[in-house]
């Protein structure tokens, strides 16, 4: 496929895996079925159709669009909607535009690559880029705080920040609990239904029962985090061991009421929601 056909192609795919994920009922984080604390889905219908052009802008190179996609989000939505999602899908995006279709398991080994080859030039407008979101942060630290403007490439700071934060997490392991967790989820939930935005909600579900989200850690401790988790366990279930849709809304509804009134947002968990999907879309079936 020529190079300007696979930028229209993903340009298209990022911005339905991002208006997807906005349509499945996701408990404690944005989505049509209910009100969100500081955020409407205008907002991140807005934000996805920004980053379909700016991640796949000509000519740019991983730190560039992730740095000049967070510049327009402020600019243009003036709210940090979508810092996680663009840190995730950028890497992928790059690879693909070079590499066409792969496996993901071919995948999983260029965004390594891609990661470790970042020197202190190239990532520095990365660490803008999250500066300028002033998000919870990659968590503070004495050493390679992105406060501090730290002299260091990309592949270190994450790998200090992998234990407090997922997504720095996936940047050290080449988005492997994309494809441990994340795929089988997918596929698993969509055999069931058929619908993607409900295989999306078992994705999200899978990860926050397994993971403590790192926005939640953030914004209201590791106790909170943990308590979801939990919580996510028993709703992930109630998933698995039933089939009627409008009843399982009802439910996940009082989960998601019941975090949004204590302003629980797992944010972090609604990124790697949608990495997996556009990882999915993007590669070559298995």
């Amino acid at each position: 496929m020529k190079r300007n056909k696979i930028k229209d192609l993903l340009k298209k795919q990022i911005k339905f895996v991002c208006d997807t994920e906005i349509k499945s009922l996701k408990p404690g984080n944005v989505h049509k079925y209910s009100k969100s604390h500081d955020m409407s889905t205008k907002d991140f219908y807005k934000s996805s159709l920004i980053i379909s052009k700016t991640l796949t802008e000509k000519n740019l190179n991983l730190s560039y669009k992730i740095l000049n996609s967070v510049k327009k989000i402020k600019s243009n939505v003036k709210k940090n909607t979508n810092l996680g999602i663009i840190l995730m899908l950028s890497p992928i995006v790059t690879i693909i535009e070079k590499e066409g279709l792969i496996n993901k398991k071919k995948l999983i080994i260029k965004i390594k690559s891609l990661i470790k080859k970042q020197n202190i030039k190239n990532s520095t407008p990365i660490f803008k880029a999250i500066l300028l979101c002033s998000p919870g942060g990659l968590g503070s630290s004495k050493k390679y705080d992105v406060k501090n403007h730290p002299r260091t490439n990309l592949f270190k700071a994450m790998k200090f920040s992998k234990k407090r934060d997922l997504i720095a997490k996936q940047y050290c392991n080449g988005f492997e609990d994309i494809l441990n967790t994340g795929i089988p989820a997918y596929k698993k939930f969509y055999k069931k239904w058929g619908k993607v935005n409900w295989a999306l909600t078992g994705v999200y579900l899978s990860f926050l029962k397994k993971f403590n989200d790192s926005h939640i850690i953030r914004k209201k401790g590791k106790k909170v985090a943990i308590n979801v988790k939990k919580e996510a366990k028993k709703y992930y279930y109630y998933l698995i061991n039933n089939k009627n849709l409008s009843k399982i809304k009802r439910k996940l509804l009082i989960f998601d009421k019941n975090l949004k009134s204590k302003e629980i947002n797992p944010g972090t968990t609604a990124d790697l929601t949608v990495a997996t999907l556009f990882f999915e879309i993007v590669t070559k079936k298995q």
